[in-house]
């Protein structure tokens, strides 16, 4: 019907109805008829966000985000150049961005994906220590149970203190916590279309948590969207840390110090549209400052982080970015806090000259900061 139109980044940008979901969906449709070959429709799919705004505001509930990794599990093999597979690769990833992040000068800056890696390296600064795998025990009062915490690959590099906050948060509350080895959630590879690669990926990931747990959290909206594909699931029901924060009820405003700068909240479209679940991070930062924090509201705007989109279509990306960065300009909050991994190293590289003070976080970050009594390990030493 073209009601998904206005609603798309791409086409937004664009005008141009190959750019648009209907004229995707079209395109997929004379693909698997064999009125197309792969290579002819490999760029339009390439450019997806999948956002998944489409399906959430489509009358007719077409399952657009299944339908266009299928699509692009179709182009895998057959049309797409070996260096974009490389490039979609998150092991490539994540030790391009270590890398720079321990060293920026070991990027070449002719080559422009590797330049952007380095752009996001420099963004979000030195690099974090990943907690150690093992069993963190819960702290001082009464034990709610035992969660296993899913750290993912590029989370464990590139923001370990948020996965150390969630385990904070955690055992302030009266949890344990299991850390298994690390493990990925295969979002690269499914959105790639490497469908082998992404169940080998869930496989081991399913294999990595204990039995006995009563839930598994995640601290990346896109990884947890990932793992509530698994088929099977994991051994415990998995949960978005915000909303087990939330929903157990184990938090409270006493527990924290307010904050008296300015918070502005991004809630990204793995939240928004697949989870439906913007409500979670709002109480929670109204656990922090409840009267005036302010929710980024742009309808149809995607950031453009988009998983590894940054990296493929680094132009695109910074045009979706441009109408956000410039409202938080005026807005000029201390704080942006998101839960996506790739939203924040995005949203950093855009305010990293223009809005300098303003720290970008993951919501736990700003929480674990400000508990009025840090959760300490046996031995009385913080976690940290």
């Amino acid at each position: 019907c073209g009601l998904c139109l206005a609603e798309c980044p791409t086409y937004r940008l664009s005008a141009d109805e190959n750019e648009s979901p209907r004229g995707r969906l079209a395109m997929i449709e004379a693909l698997v008829d064999g009125q197309l070959e792969a290579r002819s429709v490999l760029h339009h799919l390439d450019t997806c966000l999948v956002c998944r705004r489409c399906e959430r505001i489509c009358p007719s509930g077409v399952p657009y985000g299944t339908i266009i990794d299928q699509a692009r599990a179709i182009t895998h093999q057959q049309g797409e150049p070996t260096w974009r597979r490389l490039l979609r690769n998150p092991r490539v990833q994540g030790f391009g961005t270590s890398l720079a992040q321990r060293s920026p000068m070991a990027l070449s800056r002719p080559l422009s994906a590797l330049h952007h890696l380095h752009r996001m390296a420099r963004a979000l600064g030195p690099a974090t220590a990943a907690p150690r795998p093992g069993f963190y025990a819960a702290g001082p009062g009464d034990r709610r149970g035992h969660v296993g915490l899913f750290t993912g690959c590029a989370t464990r590099v590139q923001q370990g203190s948020a996965l150390r906050a969630a385990i904070t948060l955690l055992r302030s509350t009266g949890y344990d916590v299991t850390v298994p080895s690390p493990v990925c959630c295969g979002a690269m590879h499914a959105h790639a279309g490497d469908t082998n690669g992404a169940a080998v990926q869930a496989a081991a990931s399913r294999e990595a948590f204990p039995a006995g747990l009563d839930a598994i959290v995640s601290i990346a909206s896109g990884c947890g969207v990932q793992v509530d594909d698994f088929h099977p699931p994991l051994p415990a029901p998995h949960h978005d840390i915000c909303a087990f924060l939330v929903e157990s009820g184990a938090l409270d405003a006493s527990a924290f110090v307010p904050v008296a700068e300015p918070i502005a909240l991004h809630v990204p479209c793995t939240v928004e549209n697949v989870y439906r679940g913007g409500a979670w991070a709002r109480q929670l930062v109204e656990l922090l400052q409840p009267d005036s924090f302010h929710v980024l509201e742009s309808p149809g705007q995607c950031c453009g982080a988009a998983g590894d989109y940054l990296l493929r279509h680094p132009a695109t990306a910074d045009a979706l970015r441009a109408p956000l960065i410039a409202h938080l300009e005026q807005r000029r909050p201390r704080y942006l806090l998101t839960s996506n991994i790739g939203c924040a190293m995005h949203l950093a590289i855009g305010l990293a000259d223009s809005l300098p003070g303003c720290t970008v976080l993951h919501p736990v970050e700003l929480l674990a900061d400000r508990l009025a009594i840090t959760a300490t390990a046996d031995d009385g030493r913080p976690l940290d």
